[in-house]
């Protein structure tokens, strides 16, 4: 075949836009039917609907089968294509239309049949997981072209054979997603060869999501069950650690960040999100472990509706200061955290790479003793947003400019040095100060939850809109002990 003489470069080029072009023309989409037949005397008529979309692996797998059947190469090269990302969703019914047809390229002929009737049939939820893993096993060969797995909604012990299998099989995997009892109930061979494979391949992205368990799972004790691996498991390979959800059953904790901090020294991206069973003391383990290199740091521990954010914790006496540590990580560009305190001296470094978004969520600021008064606070406050917005400023004028937005939240507020501008409720001040203060305020695009405002949400007592404030204005009020920052 002429075209197969081409320089590979060109020829994987032409193959990749021809499965682009089957993947426009392919199906993307399921069927499903409003209800089933019942044995009543009048037998309603079943609708049919469009069910959802096809996840991006299935596309690409029958965007790419007619090049499959070809020649060899272009056989190798579909593989390649079609299984570079897995992507293996729990089944979430128990039920399902037996005469729909299993190949979408026959939805065209389901179309335009009249005959709209089925059946239901149990579907075992974990088929899809156990023929997957069976399927890779025979044919470890197919296995060596998966470079993204993703497995949701594996959560109980009978899914940890085949997730072990999964992970023995595919030796050159770059990015993982798998489910968070991983780490409690895989052996830690398994967890090491996860992260280096028996053939030499590093994984450079692990991400962990945690879910709670029903009921049902709940009574089982076996889902219960910790191996305890991490304590002897190297993860000085990996390049990214995400950790996602809250969970009440095997939850991760501190003891696991401190576990796997122990040899986490080459980390570039640390995500949390959506995780409160973590304080700042498991994040700072991480950070200081892999300092040198950490480029991202986003620490949310906000609940799952995306908008509470618990308290962080306290870290133990330390001979380093959190916000000394933060502002000498000398590849650090994008930092999102909460923080028990917070000063000066986390923008006092001119020197830092951030740019684009930082927010910083504090509880309190650094070295206010226990009864301070509203002058110190007022300092404090000052010389934070100050500084904040002179790195702002030296960041613009330096000699690549780079644009940053500073945002912090304290006290209930929202504050923007870099626009000079305090967002909160401010209307219960209005008589304290006899009408004095605060002069000039308008109304605010943020709310009680972050830039989203109020999400949609009917206002109650303790959730008012935000107004806008000047920052002098502000700390003019702060001074005058209108506005109290800390109980």
């Amino acid at each position: 075949m002429i075209i197969n003489d081409l320089p590979r470069e060109i020829l994987d080029n032409i193959l990749e836009e021809a499965a682009v072009l089957n993947k426009e023309d392919g199906v993307s989409f399921t069927y499903g039917l409003s209800q089933a037949p019942m044995p009543f005397p009048q037998k309603a008529k079943t609708q049919k609907y469009v069910n959802g979309m096809l996840t991006p692996d299935v596309v690409r797998w029958d965007a790419a089968t007619p090049l499959r059947q070809v020649c060899a190469y272009w056989h190798d090269w579909a593989l390649g294509y079609s299984l570079k990302n897995l992507y293996l969703r729990r089944w979430r019914g128990g039920e399902r239309w037996a005469n729909l047809p299993q190949k979408q390229s026959q939805y065209r002929l389901y179309e335009i049949a009249e005959d709209r009737t089925g059946a239901y049939v149990y579907r075992d939820p974990f088929v899809g997981l156990r023929k997957t893993a069976a399927f890779l096993r025979k044919y470890p060969n197919v296995a060596t072209n998966i470079r993204r797995l993703w497995l949701n909604g594996f959560h109980t012990v009978d899914t940890d054979a085949d997730i072990s299998s999964i992970i023995r099989s595919c030796t050159n995997l770059r990015y993982a997603s798998l489910p968070s009892t991983v780490i409690r109930r895989l052996p830690a061979s398994d967890l090491q060869r996860l992260l280096v494979s028996t053939t030499g391949n590093q994984l450079h992205s692990l991400e962990l999501q945690a879910v709670d368990l029903n009921d049902k799972q709940r009574e089982d004790r076996k889902n219960f069950m910790n191996l305890h691996p991490l304590a002897t498991v190297d993860f000085s390979t990996l390049r990214r650690l995400k950790l996602i959800g809250d969970s009440a059953t095997l939850p991760v904790t501190d003891a696991d960040l401190l576990a796997i901090a122990r040899t986490a020294t080459n980390l570039e991206e640390f995500h949390i999100t959506c995780l409160s069973t973590i304080s700042i003391q498991g994040v700072m383990a991480i950070v200081e472990a892999s300092q040198q290199t950490l480029r991202v740091l986003d620490h949310s521990p906000r609940s799952q509706d995306g908008f509470f954010h618990p308290h962080p914790g306290y870290l133990p006496s330390s001979e380093h200061h959190i916000c000394d540590i933060l502002a000498s990580c000398p590849k650090l560009e994008s930092l999102s955290i909460s923080v028990p305190s917070m000063c000066a001296s986390l923008f006092s470094n001119p020197n830092v790479h951030w740019y684009g978004d930082c927010q910083v969520r504090a509880a309190h600021l650094c070295n206010l003793p226990v009864k301070y008064s509203r002058e110190a606070s007022e300092a404090g406050l000052r010389s934070v947003l100050s500084t904040a917005r002179g790195l702002i400023t030296s960041h613009a004028k330096s000699i690549r400019p780079a644009e940053l937005y500073i945002e912090l939240f304290f006290a209930d507020l929202i504050f923007e040095p870099g626009f000079s501008s305090v967002h909160g409720v401010f209307n219960t001040t209005y008589l304290p100060s006899g009408g004095q203060w605060p002069n000039e305020r308008a109304p605010s695009r943020k709310g009680p939850y972050g830039s989203t405002g109020l999400y949609g949400k009917e206002l109650e007592e303790e959730e008012e809109a935000f107004e806008q404030l000047n920052e002098e204005e502000f700390l003019r009020g702060v001074g005058a002990g209108w506005f109290k920052l800390e109980e």
